[in-house]
């Protein structure tokens, strides 16, 4: 009864903000929509007892995509995307898709899981739901598939090498070189004018002149008292 209610619970969530996620004109709101269908896909692993899925699902996708998503957003800025009218044969076929694909959903629903789950080996059911799918999958990745593990993580470390060699920012003894004629453009407008800069001078002298002044006295009255 509680998995029920808790599968219901994410089921409404994630149609919920996929429907966000498709339907909002900010980009910025669409993106934490998909976060919550994603954190809600995790959900449904974990109630499965694929725990290793949902928490590569956490990682890669609701983590991971995402972020890097907001971050492209906010580098180009966020902006609503305008609004355009479908032609009537668009519409035509946006409403053939989704009836398509909910009608293969409600099929799945009704009709139940096509796999035989007879065959499968009572004993690796048993510790598949005692110990779970990261267990099993650490002691094949280091046991049985050691070799093809070891050999994928020398491919990535090739990869990330040259990367930082490809983007390898090449570094000049003169930073005029670096520049070259580069010049930054003035505002002329915007500078102050010549009697404002004028007047700023002369009470910057007299704040120095009043300030060596004082100095002076504060010296004068110091031998005296000598």
């Amino acid at each position: 009864m509680l998995d029920s209610a808790i599968f219901w619970i994410f089921a409404v969530v994630s149609v919920v903000a996929a429907l966000g996620a498709v339907l909002n004109r900010s980009n910025i709101y669409a993106a934490l929509c998909l976060i919550a269908v994603f954190m809600s896909i995790a959900g449904f692993y974990l109630l499965n007892n694929a725990d290793f899925l949902a928490i590569a699902q956490i990682i890669i996708y609701a983590v991971g995509l995402t972020i890097i998503m907001l971050f492209a957003i906010m580098f180009t800025g966020d902006k609503p995307m305008a609004a355009k009218k479908a032609s009537q044969a668009g519409k035509v076929a946006y409403g053939i898709i989704i009836a398509y694909v909910f009608a293969l959903l409600l099929r799945g629903s009704l009709i139940g899981p096509g796999a035989d789950l007879s065959t499968v080996n009572p004993a690796l059911a048993a510790a598949f739901t005692v110990e779970g799918s990261t267990h099993m999958l650490g002691e094949l990745l280091f046991s049985k598939y050691a070799l093809p593990f070891e050999l994928a993580s020398i491919l990535l470390l090739a990869a990330m090498i040259g990367a930082i060699v490809i983007a390898k920012k090449r570094f000049y003894e003169s930073d005029e070189a670096l520049l070259g004629d580069v010049r930054l453009p003035v505002d002329t407008e915007s500078a102050p004018s010549e009697i404002a800069i004028e007047a700023l001078r002369q009470k910057r002298e007299a704040e120095l002149a009043e300030r060596q002044a004082a100095l002076k006295s504060a010296d004068s009255g110091k031998s005296g008292l000598s």
